[in-house]
């Protein structure tokens, strides 16, 4: 299914400040971004992304709306797409900022979670949200009240598999991206522990020390220039 996107604001289109993309994390939609007040204006994907086809659905993001260049924001395996998007069009984005992204993912995790899918996946998915939103207590509230039952309903379970194997597989290339790239990561993050954040030659890192998983809901993170 082809993804919908939300509109760049019009502060942001072109000749002006290349507009944000905000790419979500496995099993997440951009709806998520609305948890998150102060970064309403950036763009985002109406449901989860499917790493099968989102390089191609992003650069189509592009040509709908005339754009030359882009800034992605990605978050968890929105991170890892970014990474790949703009290695692969390195003419079109201007900038990287990356949270939550782990070097890799341990294929005993990947199999956890494929028998915890198989097994009830809308128990399994519940608790990898409660899991997500750990230390944004107002957030998940909100998330569990307003999103959480209707974001189930509409996931495919095919797309939450090609996610998986795409974790799986994916390791850092020598190819690094030629943008400036600034990397964000939560020293209370369990769902990407801090010991296995991924080492971007190059890149501006920076720790939350309070930041869980979920960290563009963070009062502490700032989206660089």
């Amino acid at each position: 299914m082809k993804t919908i996107w939300s509109a760049p604001p019009q502060e942001s289109l072109p000749n002006k400040k290349p507009p944000v993309l905000f790419l979500p994390g496995w099993g997440f939609s951009g709806q998520v971004l609305e948890l998150a007040d102060k970064q309403c204006s950036w763009a985002s994907p109406s449901a989860s992304l499917d790493p099968a086809t989102a390089l191609s659905e992003i650069f189509a993001f592009l040509s709908q709306y005339h754009l030359e260049t882009i800034h992605l924001v990605g978050w968890s395996l929105g991170a890892f797409l970014a990474f790949d998007c703009a290695c692969a069009f390195p003419e079109k984005v201007t900038g990287l900022t990356l949270m939550g992204m782990r070097a890799s993912w341990p294929s005993s995790e990947i199999e956890a979670i494929r028998q915890g899918l198989a097994t009830d996946p809308q128990a399994f998915l519940r608790d990898f949200y409660r899991k997500s939103f750990l230390g944004y207590k107002k957030e998940s509230r909100r998330f569990v009240a307003e999103q959480q039952e209707a974001l189930l309903e509409s996931l495919d379970m095919q797309v939450l598999g090609r996610g998986l194997d795409y974790l799986a597989q994916w390791r850092l290339p020598a190819q690094v991206p030629q943008c400036p790239v600034s990397c964000w990561h939560g020293r209370r993050d369990i769902i990407a522990p801090m010991a296995e954040q991924a080492m971007i030659p190059g890149a501006r890192t920076t720790i939350i020390e309070h930041g869980g998983h979920a960290l563009f809901l963070d009062r502490e993170f700032v989206l660089g220039e």
